[in-house]
């Protein structure tokens, strides 16, 4: 009986005594039997009882009875002391006196509780303050086109969303992603989005978000692995670079080269690599990429043009593997099947991409690799019968807004690291 009753006090005494300092009056100030004595605010902080002392505390707090908030507890020379006349007068011959137990056990409930872990037991769908966890959380308005919500406990306001502190959701995010790779520049989108959504987006936000949110989604598509063909094919296209080289065979100036490999039956784009030069270098990179990205499926046969860094870079990339047959010279008037038409159809949509640009500023960027998510996740393609390349290998994203599930994926996928 005793030691349920032990129980039920210090569990009760740990929750209502939240308030017990102020009403007893404890003090950080001198304090002693005669008003006197020593600083006691970090005797309080660092104080640390045994479950002993917590259970004798307990013990003389229930032998106390109801306690008369009538004391000023402070420490003096490491023993606790009392002002109110019982201790001044018997403190001599009661050593654990009622307002110290009090004290003291406030002090174990108080470190008990910050210590202890807080639970969090709450629906699903239940919205979670962003500052304190509570869930007492109302809505609170729009603010840039994402709902504001405001906490009832620590009145904190936030937003809801995935991308913590961001001042756009991220459906607007994937809507100006799914413009610019369709076609828009970064100052019609802008434009667009201001006028439509009353917002006052600039073009170089937008930028930043292709270039920080292509490697997020990237970083997720490339962990599927797509039911690929025995064959592929690989091209390479022009883009203009700013800074790029002259190109030798046509005499442009300021050129790159961005390197395609793609799978013949369902479309899909391996691998967009971009190189400074047409060289062995820029074709052993996108062999890799494509080899990577197609995981345990791997083509017997690769077509390519004449170009010889071809060679080179199929041999380097399946060198300690089964090294797939390599059909070079492989135009567009040859014989049915021996052909590159599916890769040459490819660079026309490319191009009605890049031509409309005045050129590549740095080869950091992200647009080639932005493109190939587009091409492949996004773009329905007439030959597939309105599916897109992801589709057809049997690696998708569900509903409407393929961008917008692009990005909520690869946001949980990175949450979760």
């Amino acid at each position: 009986m005793v030691a349920v009753l032990l129980v039920f006090a210090v569990a009760e005494i740990s929750l209502a005594l939240a308030s017990f300092p102020k009403a007893i009056g404890v003090s950080s100030g001198p304090a002693s039997s005669k008003g006197q004595g020593t600083e006691a605010g970090e005797s309080y902080e660092s104080f640390l009882l045994s479950s002993e002392s917590l259970r004798l505390s307990a013990v003389g707090w229930l032998a106390a009875g109801l306690v008369t908030l009538q004391g000023r507890v402070g420490v003096v020379q490491g023993q606790y002391s009392c002002n109110c006349p019982d201790f001044v007068q018997r403190h001599a011959i009661i050593e654990a006196w009622k307002h110290i137990v009090g004290v003291r056990l406030w002090i174990a409930a108080r470190v008990e509780l910050e210590q202890a872990p807080k639970p969090q037991v709450f629906a699903e769908d239940a919205i979670q303050c962003a500052k304190c966890g509570s869930i007492r959380v109302i809505r609170y308005g729009r603010s840039a086109g994402k709902q504001v919500f405001k906490c009832n406990d620590c009145q904190t306001k936030f937003r809801e969303g995935l991308v913590k502190g961001a001042k756009y959701s991220p459906e607007m995010v994937s809507l100006t992603l799914d413009l610019h790779f369709s076609g828009m520049s970064t100052r019609k989108i802008a434009r667009a989005v201001n006028d439509q959504f009353d917002l006052h987006l600039g073009p170089s936000s937008v930028y930043r978000w292709i270039q920080r949110y292509v490697p997020m989604v990237s970083e997720y598509v490339n962990t599927l692995a797509p039911q690929t063909s025995e064959t592929w094919h690989a091209d390479e296209l022009f883009v203009k670079m700013k800074g790029g080289e002259q190109e030798k065979q046509y005499g442009q100036r300021n050129m790159a080269y961005l390197w395609n490999v793609m799978d013949r039956k369902t479309r899909f784009l391996l691998a967009s690599k971009l190189s400074q030069h047409r060289d062995d270098s820029g074709a052993i990179a996108a062999m890799l990429e494509a080899k990577k990205n197609a995981h345990s499926s791997q083509p017997e046969r690769i077509f390519t043009d004449g170009h010889r860094s071809y060679r080179e870079g199929i041999s380097y990339a399946w060198f300690h593997d089964h090294k797939p047959e390599h059909i070079a010279r492989a135009g567009i008037k040859k014989v049915p099947h021996a052909n590159n038409n599916r890769v040459e159809r490819l660079k026309g949509t490319l191009r009605e991409r890049v031509k409309v640009q005045r050129g590549w500023k740095s080869m950091n960027t992200q647009i080639a690799e932005g493109m190939r998510i587009h091409y492949n996740f996004v773009k329905p393609h007439k030959a597939l019968d309105g599916q897109t390349p992801a589709e057809a290998a049997e690696i998708g994203v569900q509903g409407d807004d393929k961008w917008f599930e692009l990005v909520k994926k690869a946001l949980t996928t990175e949450l979760k690291k």
